[in-house]
């Protein structure tokens, strides 16, 4: 605990410090601002001009911007912050340490969790495009996106070897990963799990089951025993390249 608390200190310190990192950090709520005004204006103008619903489509746009962004947003952050330690030999450095690499593994995986978990929580309902779902019922989507985070975060870590080319890995991951699963929505029941080879699919799969009042049991329970594969096989590899 004393390990991460020097960590968690040693972050706020080089986020005070890097504009591009808390503008990232302000980028959900101003993602809600934009949610709370910009999209009942567009849905009365779509209505008035040319008599389309947008509001069939709000739990569409959710998923997009805040079940699916969220996790992307705080794995990139964290993935970045992976590369810059490696970079400065952190992760060397950890060897003649108290913290251990799965011990450091352990803090920047919880990070994660946490942030995404929470501002999944809270950036949905202020959205005001999600009245009738509490806290509770966002959990499970919000337990998924976190993992997800995690998954995107050690992508970066394993695959990239500095921010350039992390944000090029995101930029070919994120075509698949995000705009991907969204296709589910479009596509008869039957072809749906089809695209549940995509770690994102479970996430929002949940998050629309719930919406629409229908079981999300099955898809939460299938997410967590496929991401949490997905982490643990990511977790080796990045412990393997480490140790080259």
């Amino acid at each position: 605990m004393r390990a991460f608390v020097a960590l968690g200190l040693n972050d706020l310190r080089n986020i005070t410090r890097d504009s591009l990192l808390l503008f990232m950090l302000a980028m959900p709520w101003l993602l809600v601002i934009l949610a709370r005004t910009l999209v009942p204006l567009l849905t009365v103008w779509l209505t008035d001009k040319y008599n389309f619903d947008l509001t069939l489509y709000y739990p569409l746009l959710v998923s997009f911007f805040f079940v699916l962004q969220m996790p992307v947003l705080f794995g990139l952050i964290i993935g970045f912050v992976i590369l810059d330690e490696r970079d400065d030999g952190v992760l060397a450095a950890l060897q003649v340490t108290p913290v251990s690499l799965p011990g450091y593994l352990s803090y920047r995986i919880s990070g994660a969790v946490f942030l995404t978990f929470i501002h999944v929580l809270l950036t949905t309902p202020l959205t005001g495009l999600s009245p009738a779902l509490s806290f509770l019922d966002l959990t499970p989507a919000a337990l998924l996106s976190s993992l997800f985070a995690t998954i995107l975060a050690l992508l970066l870590a394993i695959f990239a070897g500095n921010k350039v080319e992390g944000l090029a890995l995101m930029k070919a991951l994120g075509g698949i990963l995000i705009i991907g699963p969204l296709g589910a929505y479009f596509v008869s029941p039957n072809w749906e799990l089809l695209f549940g080879i995509l770690p994102s699919y479970w996430p929002v799969k949940v998050f629309w089951s719930t919406n629409k009042g229908h079981s999300m049991l099955p898809y939460l329970l299938g997410g967590i025993v496929y991401l949490s594969s997905l982490l643990f096989l990511l977790l080796r590899l990045f412990r393997k390249r480490t140790d080259h």
